[in-house]
């Protein structure tokens, strides 16, 4: 029995030192719910925090709701309290897979990759599948995606008076270079 749990923590520790794991805590991550011929409704975060295991594929990601700075402090006030609720919700996640995903076959030019896993907001739980241009710069990795989301799908609602104003689909564009992680 000793022996065997000796096996199982070496195995183990040999895993995560082998596995190579690239992180960022500097993604950008942008949303848009404008509506043509009304004021631009978008924001940027640039704290977003997410991991890859270049072993497996699997990719990770936390976004901090209030992390998201807008252009005007009012509408900024109104995405926290109103619509995303960070106080109830501070946070947005996703967990998936790079499909097809081997570090050794990327280079300084983009490859396209389909990736698939669970976008939550709000709480709420929802598959998404997206495509994502990914290189390999140096010892870094670069990793660009565009994907829309449905508001109503993650119990957002849009209250009447500006339902005119915010589009029900907004886009969604991130842009991170994660390092080797240590």
């Amino acid at each position: 029995m000793r022996s065997y749990l000796l096996t199982l923590i070496f195995v183990v520790c040999v895993q995560n030192i082998v596995a190579q794991k690239f992180y960022t805590d500097k993604g950008l991550t942008k949303f848009d719910g404008s509506k043509a011929a009304f004021e631009p409704i978008k924001a940027n975060n640039n704290k977003t925090v997410s991991i890859i295991d270049s072993d497996s594929g699997q990719i990770a990601a936390v976004i901090l709701i209030s992390e998201f700075d807008f252009r005007l402090g009012l509408m900024q006030e109104h995405f926290n309290e109103n619509y995303l609720e960070s106080n109830i919700y501070p946070k947005s996640t996703f967990e998936g897979q790079i499909i097809n995903f081997n570090l050794n076959e990327l280079n300084r030019d983009f490859k396209e990759f389909e990736i698939e896993g669970v976008l939550m907001i709000k709480g709420v739980n929802n598959e998404i599948i997206t495509r994502a241009k990914i290189r390999k710069l140096d010892e870094k990795i670069e990793l660009k995606s565009g994907f829309s989301v449905m508001l109503s799908d993650y119990n957002v609602k849009i209250p009447k008076i500006v339902f005119k104003k915010i589009d029900e689909e907004v886009k969604i564009n991130l842009n991170f270079v994660y390092e080797r992680k240590q």
